[in-house]
């Protein structure tokens, strides 16, 4: 039994004719016949009987009708929920940031490619490194954007390019007494309270002194940006931060650091054996050259 004798069959029990059902279906009338015989054998019963130059539908026919539509109609809705699923894989874009990358980049990657293509959806989420590549290898992610590329070694279907590079500065409050400084050296704010942005690391003083060169004075430590910056706004403390118009400068004052710290690489990956289509091409090319716009 297949979808086309349910096909045959259903059109048959409509029309009540052969010669009409034919000519519907586009196929011969012996094709028609042989197609429904064959479904008749597999049953074991008889579908249709003649009535002159017309057929009538069986009792056991009839009932099987009900089973036939039911099945072609659901056939059907899964045809449909193909091509729904379909046309939303080529609208949607798929991205995992780690959560630094998430608060101070890609909001503006978004919203600049959104105003040359306003049709994508974009799903977004925050990983860990090894969880994005991981989802990159397993095609679960379209693009990745990460920091740290030291493993990437072990993903030979994923390729890594440098889309951007963030500086990093200090925050104060505005009535702080560096508030009107243009730059500082990180000596001198030992007798600081730090607000320490948490991104997820198991021991933030460590991290933090690794940064700056000696162990600060640790204030506070939340895994949010946007709470790190209003704690800053609140006089709470300072914070080292990557540079972002997400500061707001009305209540925080952004001063260089004078002494040499490398900048934030972010790396945007992805499978390169997957062939994109032209959503996502356009969203790759963007942010291969959003940092020469």
């Amino acid at each position: 039994m297949n979808l086309q004798q349910l096909e045959y069959f259903k059109i048959i029990a409509e029309t009540k004719n052969f010669t009409t059902a034919s000519e519907i279906l586009s196929v011969t009338q012996p094709a028609l016949s042989k197609a429904i015989s064959k479904l008749e054998e597999e049953l074991d019963v008889k579908l249709f009987q003649r009535e002159g130059r017309n057929i009538k539908i069986t009792e056991y026919g009839d009932v099987f009708l009900k089973y036939a539509k039911g099945a072609l109609s659901e056939v059907e809705k899964g045809k449909l929920k193909l091509k729904e699923m379909k046309n939303n894989s080529d609208t949607i874009i798929s991205i995992s940031s780690t959560a630094c990358i998430g608060a101070i980049f890609i909001p503006f990657l978004i919203s600049g490619f959104f105003n040359n293509n306003s049709k994508v959806k974009f799903n977004i989420d925050n990983q860990n490194t090894d969880e994005i590549l991981k989802g990159i290898k397993n095609n679960h992610i379209d693009f990745g954007f990460i920091s740290n590329i030291s493993d990437l070694g072990k993903y030979s279907n994923i390729e890594a390019t440098l889309v951007k590079k963030e500086e990093y500065v200090l925050i104060v409050p505005k009535n702080h007494h560096l508030a009107n400084k243009e730059e500082v050296y990180l000596s001198e704010l030992k007798n600081e309270y730090f607000i320490a942005y948490n991104d997820k690391c198991s021991d933030v003083e460590k991290c933090y002194s690794d940064f700056i060169g000696y162990t600060p004075k640790i204030y506070a430590e939340p895994s949010e940006a946007m709470i790190l910056s209003g704690l800053v706004e609140a006089g709470a403390g300072i914070a080292i931060i990557l540079n972002t118009p997400l500061i707001n400068t009305n209540k925080i004052s952004v001063i260089k650091i004078k002494d040499k710290i490398d900048d934030k690489s972010i790396y945007m990956v992805w499978n390169k054996n997957i062939i994109h289509n032209k959503n996502k091409t356009e969203f790759k090319n963007y942010a291969l050259n959003v940092d020469k716009r």
